[in-house]
């Protein structure tokens, strides 16, 4: 390994190693929502009903990583992310057996704990094992696997509930993360020997650094308390948005414009394809544009916002159109997620807080996930796809506004950190 070149040096292969688990995550949280209508459809459960097992993952999901996050800053992410991934395996295999809403909702709710073990620590091996100018370019990169996860996930699922039905896509995610969870273990252990000497380096940097970084902030934690609240506000829309998007098109899609569900979850692999291109960006405005994180979030909720009224004005005219409309959302969304998920903590790695402010900050993306997975299914039923539409509007509508009431405070904030 020493005398790699080119792409494949020690730093890249831990990249790609968190890379592949991170990714094998998103296809044991995504295979459910590629599958759900599939199940409304040939099991004959309510919108709702189904509904909640996707919410019961996203309230543990984001319980979970308010503790993972406090903890990955204290245990090895070595042994965090494995019991994860090990966890998550075993509860997508147990999903492949059963036969009610509610058994669903209870092992998908042991999904969302396990999973939530990956993300802090992951940003964790980041800023301890890479070296600082590589650091953001990493997160930028990770931020890829949500919508390359989901680009496989649809079409494969489409493939498989045409072959085997939907429980043979729980079964092949058992044994994807299964096999990425034994990956992880053996490389992990081999990569982190090889990079001690970064990972001392980087940890002598932080240590000189971080007394004169908690001295400057001393005087500021009403400005970032107050920034961090109204973050966590724009990110609970965004999960809203986010998550209640890709869960519910290949139902909207169905119902509205009356396409069997294996088209309508194979026509919605057009949302991640799209998706990829807003996470760089984000990325290219954010460096371009010269501004920071929240101005950058902020510009994206009006983006998501004029595109929904767009939705509006041509609902009903074509299938690909509403898709069109609904990928430029959610890739608004990705790139949101990577300036307040991704990018915000990295701002407290020289006060050795990353795991933690990671933990809190993708806490509040999952409480917007569980409203709107759930509540999007009872506004469907209730008042029809269309109601649903504006409501998905409002939300854009109130990320903007929380975005814009976190500029002052975090331009305040921001000459303490760094």
């Amino acid at each position: 390994f020493k005398a790699a070149k080119g792409v494949f040096t020690m730093n890249t292969i831990l990249f790609l190693l968190c890379w592949i688990s991170y990714f094998s995550t998103y296809i044991g949280r995504q295979n459910y929502s590629a599958v759900m209508a599939e199940i409304i459809a040939s099991e004959g459960y309510l919108n709702q009903a189904c509904g909640m097992v996707g919410t019961g993952f996203f309230i543990c999901y984001g319980a979970g990583q308010l503790v993972s996050g406090f903890l990955g800053d204290r245990i090895s992410p070595k042994w965090m992310i494995f019991t994860g991934l090990t966890g998550s395996a075993i509860a997508n295999g147990i999903m492949s057996l059963l036969h009610s809403p509610q058994s669903m909702t209870i092992a998908w709710c042991i999904n969302g704990l396990f999973q939530s073990m990956t993300w802090s620590p992951i940003l964790r091996v980041f800023a301890e094992y890479l070296p600082a100018k590589e650091q953001k370019n990493a997160c930028v990169n990770i931020a890829t696997t949500y919508p390359a996860a989901v680009f496989l996930t649809y079409p494969l699922s489409s493939l498989m509930i045409y072959l085997w039905g939907w429980r043979s896509m729980f079964i092949f995610t058992c044994t994807f993360i299964g096999l990425v969870a034994v990956l992880w273990l053996c490389l992990f252990s081999f990569l982190e020997k090889k990079l001690e000497f970064q990972r001392q380096q980087n940890h002598k940097e932080l240590l000189s650094k971080s007394s004169t970084a908690s001295e400057k902030s001393s005087s500021h934690s009403i400005p970032v308390c107050l920034a961090i609240f109204f973050i966590c506000g724009s990110l609970i829309v965004q999960g809203a948005l986010r998550d209640g998007v890709t869960s519910w098109v290949p139902s909207y899609l169905s119902n509205t414009y009356h396409v069997g569900t294996s088209v309508a979850i194979f026509a919605t692999t057009l949302l991640p394809a799209i998706n990829l291109l807003g996470v760089y960006a984000a990325n290219f405005i954010f460096r371009k544009w010269k501004i920071n994180e929240i101005q950058t979030s902020t510009i994206l909720f009006a983006g998501s916002l004029i595109f929904l009224a767009c939705l509006i004005l041509t609902e009903g005219i074509h299938l690909v159109l509403s898709l069109i409309f609904f990928s430029l959302v959610t890739s608004c969304m990705m790139g949101i997620n990577l300036m307040l998920v991704s990018f915000i903590p990295t701002n407290f790695l020289k006060r050795g807080r990353v795991s933690t402010v990671s933990g809190i900050l993708n806490s509040t993306v999952y409480i917007g996930s569980s409203i709107s997975t759930f509540g999007l299914g009872v506004v469907a039923d209730l008042f029809g796809w269309s109601i649903l539409i504006r409501f998905l509007c409002l939300f854009a509508a109130m990320g903007l506004v929380f975005c814009l009431c976190a500029i002052p405070e975090w331009k305040k904030f921001s000459s303490t950190l760094g």
